[in-house]
């Protein structure tokens, strides 16, 4: 029955007369009406010649008599309790899951428009949030949607590189600072310098040690994941090279966020490197309430276990696959 074929006839009390189909039943004749005919509830009032208030009693009613079963998708009951089980097995305060898509070549832009979202619902009018850098936060940065948050400071968590890439620490940064017209604050150091001795010359100057100050405020810190094995963004970046990451791997590590390094049981690594690296220290980024990840893939998912089991970030967001071996791998 279409929209157009609603019976004209009324009753002594102004209600449309129910089709015969119905069997009389007018819970059944709006609930078909909402639920299958797809109407709005003022829509479905006017084709029963009633009140929008009575359409939600009738439907509420058909809920209440089992006319109408609603069921929630299993397939996303199942991310959710996925998602519950990797927080109390990690110790995570929240995790994302993104569903697994045919299409995996934009991973990294799922997981960041994912993230975008995740972090819009959070955001809070005073806000400082500090800004790594690697491609899953550049998405992130990009699928934010234009908020005003002019309260809000952005500021940049590591020195820049001497390369031009696209997903730079500066880039970063500012792209979020911008799509939430928030106060963008950037490092003006480089992320690596020559020896110890240099660091400490800069982190002396006065313009640089007021910005680590400012990352002692931060609420929350947005940050990326990557491996140490076949392509990754610290050499494609131009922060290290493939002898300083070896040095890492051969100590150990496997993988690095927000500055540091682990291994896969969660333990910093350290080498000669992080005494020339210039970044918010590892006691700052920790004590930081809200400090959240983005990443995921297959190439990614011991990289993503080894940082969860470090404790560097406290909420997680990631794809479907990388989530079901993490909760794998904690069971463990």
């Amino acid at each position: 029955m279409k929209k157009a074929d609603a019976p004209e006839t009324k009753n002594a009390s102004g209600r449309r007369e129910i089709p015969a189909q119905f069997a009389m039943d007018e819970v059944l004749w709006a609930a078909w009406l909402y639920y299958e005919q797809g109407l709005k509830q003022d829509e479905v009032a006017e084709q029963l010649g009633i009140s929008r208030a009575t359409v939600f009693n009738l439907l509420q009613k058909a809920r209440d008599e089992g006319v109408v079963s609603i069921a929630i998708d299993p397939t996303r009951i199942a991310r959710i309790d996925l998602s519950l089980e990797i927080c109390a097995l990690t110790g995570l305060s929240e995790c994302f899951v993104l569903p697994n898509l045919r299409d995996r070549a934009g991973l990294h832009e799922q997981i960041g428009h994912l993230g975008a979202r995740v972090l819009e619902r959070r955001l809070r009018s005073h806000d400082t949030i500090g800004v790594a850098w690697g491609r899953t936060v550049l998405a992130l940065s990009k699928s934010l949607s234009w908020i005003s948050f002019p309260h809000i400071t952005v500021a940049q968590t590591t020195g820049s590189s001497a390369a031009t890439f696209d997903f730079s620490p500066v880039l970063c940064t500012s792209n979020i600072a911008e799509r939430l017209s928030a106060r963008a604050v950037n490092l003006h150091a480089p992320g690596v310098v020559s020896s110890p001795h240099v660091k400490d010359i800069l982190m002396a100057e006065p313009t640089i040690r007021d910005h680590f100050s400012l990352l002692r405020q931060c609420t929350k810190s947005i940050f990326g994941v990557t491996q140490l094995v076949g392509e990754t963004l610290l050499v494609q970046g131009g922060f290290m090279t493939e002898a300083e990451i070896a040095t890492y791997r051969d100590l150990g590590a496997i993988g690095f966020a927000s500055g540091f390094f682990f291994d896969a049981d969660g333990r910093i690594v350290t080498s000669e490197f992080d005494e020339r690296h210039i970044t918010m220290p590892l006691e700052d980024l920790i004590n930081v309430p809200e400090r959240i990840c983005v990443g995921g893939g297959p190439e990614k998912v011991g990289a993503v276990i080894g940082m969860l089991r470090a404790r560097l970030a406290n909420v997680m967001i990631m794809d479907e696959t990388t989530a079901n071996r993490v909760r794998d791998a904690f069971r463990g």
